[in-house]
């Protein structure tokens, strides 16, 4: 991936290679940061929390945090080690991973298996996708890790409820960037009075007026519970 000087640059197939390997790259780097921080502070609010699943789907390791989400996702049955009682975000983002691993569609080739989902204090958790490497006498097996979600991670989520257009939300995205309106207007190929247009569109339909109030609703409000009050 290096290009010493004077070496050509990469070709079609190449960046094409790299454009489907970089999802599940920064999805295995991620996990293994998660993984190493779960370890770290296994007793934080925040830490995040890993479970290892065996071929039959069964929890064969995991960390409190990881009992702690799961149980604020759902009541979980006595026997919930077995696999059997395991909440369905779980199952979910076991299954963008095998899809991710053998893909059959584009959508599965570039995809990295997370899943987002809310919990039923209201905080939002997103779930990751990842396959260990096997050992001599002990195969490879799938691990889950939970953390809670970034706010930046569902800011569309607010956009989408407040029915913002696509030329909306890549405004909205520069905003949050620092962006001002004549940098606006030259990243989107648009006159600054059209962001201006756009932006009071915005103000609009989220109920604010400014930029800082903008950021405010769509990245925090709501998100967080214990932010709040």
């Amino acid at each position: 991936m290096i290009r010493e000087q004077g070496r050509p640059d990469f070709d079609a197939r190449e960046v094409t290679l790299l454009h489907r390997i970089i999802p599940h790259l920064s999805s295995g780097l991620k996990a293994a940061v998660l993984c190493k921080e779960a370890s770290a502070k296994p007793e934080g609010e925040s830490a995040p929390g890993v479970l290892i699943l065996d071929d039959r789907g069964q929890v064969v390791q995991h960390t409190q945090a990881a009992e702690r989400w799961l149980r604020d996702l759902d009541d979980l049955a006595e026997d919930w080690l077995e696999g059997e009682g395991l909440p369905a975000p779980v199952w979910m983002v076991v299954g963008a991973l095998r899809k991710a691993l053998k893909p059959q569609t584009d959508r599965d080739l570039n995809g990295a298996p997370s899943v987002r989902v809310q919990t039923r204090s209201g905080r939002w958790l997103t779930f990751h996708g990842a396959r260990t490497e096997s050992r001599p006498g002990r195969r490879d097996e799938t691990m889950v890790i939970i953390e809670p979600s970034r706010p930046q991670e569902l800011a569309w989520l607010r956009a989408s409820a407040y029915g913002l257009s696509d030329r909306e939300r890549a405004v909205v995205n520069l905003i949050v960037q620092g962006a001002s309106t004549r940098d606006i207007s030259n990243v989107l190929y648009i006159s600054e009075y059209t962001v201006q247009e756009h932006l009071s569109n915005v103000f609009d339909k989220v109920g604010v007026r400014g930029r800082r109030a903008l950021i405010k609703r769509l990245f925090f409000d709501n998100l967080y519970p214990e932010l709040l009050g």
